[in-house]
């Protein structure tokens, strides 16, 4: 792991500002097409952005995700933020792992340049895999202003070049939207728990009057919740402007991984197991494209504008953003989307490293999509329509076999995370745990 400095060699360097948003899907932020203006700030950023149309996390929940957001690696190569066993069943019992202190994350590699680093977030296990890789590290369940307010006091202080990462918790359950917010897209209808998930339960009475005003109340506080981020990211965007330090920060905005919406719920109760009898909702259990498809948003120095149409991944924001901070990255899984001498068309992106239920690991290639879970027994090769969403299954061998190809051999595994009585009470509060 690299040494930390206090060296400001760094001076006249770019900043670096991360931002993700838990369980924001890609495919409900207006920027990309939905029907509510769930995003009129990150609509108005796209035209001076590189951002990607088909972006996939590398998980389905937030633990391995966010340390190969910082890493450039895949779940597999890492280590960290896996749950042990099979089947997984993320508990109080069995904890996901620790990085193994010899993989650096961008703080690491930052530091010798003379950046500060600091990392503030809402979703509290956001940094439970992660301990003491940032100078400061704060995690404050609240919503996305209180935090943008916090980040703009500790930019103010900053001297020299920083790279502060900024994890926003507003649609992760429980939903936490601002009172001024929590209608913007008309009334929420009044419905028992909207806040939480219901009707996960293989037994639930899904198709009933209950659950469809639940369906509709959810969806539209959900919604509200990526409002109340976006409008939060613009103000940190405008607090940039005010300290004249807009110009020379690459801004990035993505999220750890989408949030299922009883969309894939009759595939999973007839082909998955999950110790957790939890099925169609939330996310940490499945691979379908609601779970890993995700925005990215990258403008600043050395960042052309336009869309990026091939498969990419989180792992890629790393060395994209070394490339534009004039520095080199190590070798890792990522490719910098500031390079065209990749084969971009060819190239394969994965995801796993579940939570819940039997390993999983998805290999999407082109417009192919493999999804294997050999404990369930299960797997299918799926096409991708323009909206990147599964448009049907494949019936190619030649297409099955070249996307096997690509699947991950033997994982590195960290050391397990600890319990303690806080761990409980924040992954309990956070619905992973009962």
């Amino acid at each position: 792991m690299t040494s930390r400095s206090t060296s400001r060699s760094g001076e006249g360097r770019p900043n670096l500002v991360l931002v993700t948003v838990d369980c924001m899907r890609r495919d409900r932020l207006s920027a990309y097409g939905y029907e509510r203006q769930t995003t009129p700030f990150l609509d108005r950023l796209l035209e001076r952005s590189l951002h990607c149309t088909s972006a996939h996390s590398p998980s389905c929940w937030t633990c391995p995700s966010v340390i190969s957001l910082l890493s450039g690696l895949y779940p597999h190569h890492h280590g960290g933020g896996l749950v042990p066993g099979d089947p997984k069943n993320l508990s109080k019992q069995n904890l996901p792992t620790a990085l193994p202190a010899d993989v650096p994350l961008l703080p690491d590699l930052l530091a010798p340049h003379g950046y500060r680093s600091a990392a503030i977030g809402a979703v509290w296990n956001a940094h439970l895999s992660v301990p003491g890789r940032f100078e400061r590290m704060s995690m404050i369940e609240r919503p996305a202003d209180r935090l943008v307010a916090r980040a703009v006091r500790w930019i103010r202080d900053q001297d020299g070049p920083f790279f502060l990462w900024l994890h926003l918790g507003d649609a992760h359950e429980p939903l936490d939207v601002p009172r001024s917010l929590w209608n913007v897209f008309g009334p929420v209808p009044r419905t028992r728990g909207v806040r939480r998930w219901e009707f996960t339960k293989s037994g639930s009475a899904v198709g009933s009057k209950e659950f469809h005003r639940y369906r509709e109340a959810r969806i539209r506080l959900y919604d509200a919740a990526v409002r109340s981020a976006d409008t939060s990211i613009g103000r940190l965007w405008s607090a940039l402007a005010d300290l004249r330090m807009q110009d020379r920060t690459v801004f990035a905005v993505t999220a750890d991984h989408g949030e299922e919406f009883w969309e894939h719920r009759e595939d999973e109760r007839a082909s998955f197991m999950d110790p957790r009898d939890i099925f169609g909702t939330g996310h940490g259990h499945g691979l379908f494209q609601v779970h890993v498809l995700v925005p990215l948003v990258l403008t600043g120095p050395r960042v052309p504008a336009g869309a990026v149409a091939a498969n990419v991944s989180l792992v890629d924001v790393v060395p994209t953003a070394l490339q534009a901070l004039g520095l080199e990255a190590p070798s890792g899984d990522g490719w910098s989307l500031l390079e065209s001498n990749h084969d971009w068309a060819g190239r394969a992106v994965l995801s796993e490293g579940i939570a819940y239920g039997h390993d999983k690991v998805t290999v999407i290639r082109g417009d192919a999509k493999l999804l294997s879970s050999p404990g369930d027994g299960y797997e299918r090769t799926f096409g991708l329509g323009p909206d990147r969403r599964e448009s049907g299954v494949l019936e190619d061998p030649k297409v099955t076999a070249e996307l096997r190809r690509h699947l991950p051999g033997e994982s590195r595994v960290g050391i397990q995370v600890e319990a303690t009585r806080e761990i409980e009470d924040h992954l309990r509060d956070l619905g992973y745990i009962d």
